[in-house]
């Protein structure tokens, strides 16, 4: 028996959370119009053990594989929360609940990756869980937007065939 594979069945979850994470992200700060300062913070970032310097900005990597998705799990709350500073007031409550939405989410991937699970750990990762749940709604203007846009678009076409 102990010869069989033994599958990783949260893998796809972690590699999903990680994709939809940074789309999430992107979209954030290109509608807070802070792509350039991000870009320039991810690019700057050195290397450092396993870690590979960036040589690409953060928007022109399309195309995630896994390796550099995990890479990215280790910067992607640096650097975003580099970026978020120096906001204006008003706009704090916004950064702060994406902040502690990108370390809930990510606090679950870590959690997620271990090789095996008791109640201590699961309720971590329930926890975790939890509190991504109370802060997603930030990044769910995303998809608001993207609904809306594919309305506008589908009536835009009803109108332009009149």
């Amino acid at each position: 028996m102990s010869g069989l594979l033994k599958s990783d069945l949260l893998y796809p979850i972690r590699i999903g959370m990680l994709d939809y994470l940074q789309k999430c992200i992107l979209h954030f700060i290109e509608t807070q119009e802070w792509l350039d300062k991000n870009n320039a913070i991810w690019l700057s970032v050195p290397a450092y053990h396993d870690l590979r310097p960036k040589h690409e900005s953060y928007d022109e990597s399309s195309q995630w594989n896994v390796k550099e998705m995990k890479e990215m799990s280790w910067y992607l709350p640096r650097v975003a929360t580099q970026t978020l500073r120096g906001s204006s007031p008003a706009q704090c409550p916004i950064l702060n609940h994406a902040i502690e939405c990108i370390q809930a989410l990510l606090e679950f991937y870590m959690y997620a990756r271990y090789k095996s699970h008791d109640d201590a750990t699961l309720s971590y990762l329930e926890d975790a869980m939890g509190r991504f749940y109370t802060f997603k709604d930030v990044f769910l203007l995303r998809l608001v937007g993207k609904i809306v846009q594919a309305e506008a678009n589908a009536l835009r076409l009803i109108l332009m065939k009149k």
